[in-house]
């Protein structure tokens, strides 16, 4: 993946440079990115339409058997999955402790208080309503309402294949987006504890990655799943971001061995 930049107080023209590149890198990488999943959903549309894109290590060519969900099963919903492409600093120095370093990507701890997945990290997103003028839109909008985050500020590279929720019964559409800077994030009250800025150094580095394991029902579920800093990301949204980090290019080798239990971390059943 492109190099991480830190900035530099002096803002040198050769560091300028640098950071140019490595953002132009990034939103290369994601429209390529968006583009092969367009071809995917264009040559296999019944796989897609079903998850296929999501639920294997590779994209399946052929619709399953046994789906998770049928074509219109399901609520439609849309997250986004928002790079953000300039240092993050909450004093507006760029070196100094505390720095995220970019790109990196938003994501929400949800609210001890939900009756549903409360305190599990996910992107930003939710149900389509009515009047949203497609997943683009809805993505946006519940970023808005959910972290305070400006649409001006994001541009929309465009969307991924669905990809169903059996659990909450959704069909849910990854939205890409790039911003320079996403601006003062204010999480929802009851809704969203914490915004957290996850560098994607440290998401595609190999101690940060596990495999988390859920034994429920005399059945074990297995999933990609992220610690990072402590904070675990796992489930649906850690098969989103394992997928996408690896249709990407950007996934580095890991012990697929490793295990986590994500009761550890948050409470369950």
């Amino acid at each position: 993946m492109p190099e991480p930049q830190r900035g530099d107080v002096r803002r040198d023209g050769r560091r300028d440079q640098q950071g140019m590149a490595a953002r132009y890198r990034v939103a290369e990488d994601l429209t390529r990115l968006v583009a092969e999943a367009a071809d995917y959903s264009a040559n296999h549309p019944e796989a897609a339409e079903l998850g296929g894109w999501w639920w294997t290590p590779e994209p399946a060519l052929e619709p399953p058997a046994e789906p998770a969900m049928r074509v219109g099963e399901g609520r439609e919903a849309a997250v986004l999955a928002l790079f953000c492409l300039e240092p993050h600093s909450g004093d507006g120095v760029p070196d100094v402790p505390g720095v995220v370093e970019a790109p990196y990507l938003l994501v929400t701890e949800r609210s001890r208080g939900l009756a549903k997945h409360p305190e599990q990290v996910a992107f930003p997103g939710g149900a389509l309503e009515a009047f949203d003028h497609g997943p683009g839109a809805a993505a946006l909008r519940e970023a808005h309402e959910e972290i305070g985050l400006d649409p001006a500020r994001v541009g929309v590279i465009g969307l991924l294949p669905p990809a169903p929720v059996p659990i909450s019964g959704f069909m849910v559409t990854p939205v890409v987006g790039v911003t320079e800077d996403p601006g003062l994030l204010t999480p929802q009250a009851g809704e969203v504890e914490a915004v957290i800025r996850v560098p994607v150094r440290r998401l595609v580095d190999p101690a940060n990655r596990t495999t988390s394991v859920i034994r429920r029902h005399g059945t074990t579920h297995r999933a990609p799943a992220f610690v990072v800093d402590g904070t675990l990301i796992w489930g649906f949204t850690g098969i989103l971001l394992d997928r996408i980090l690896s249709r990407l290019g950007w996934e580095e080798p890991w012990d697929q061995e490793a295990s986590v239990d994500p009761r550890e971390y948050q409470p369950l059943f």
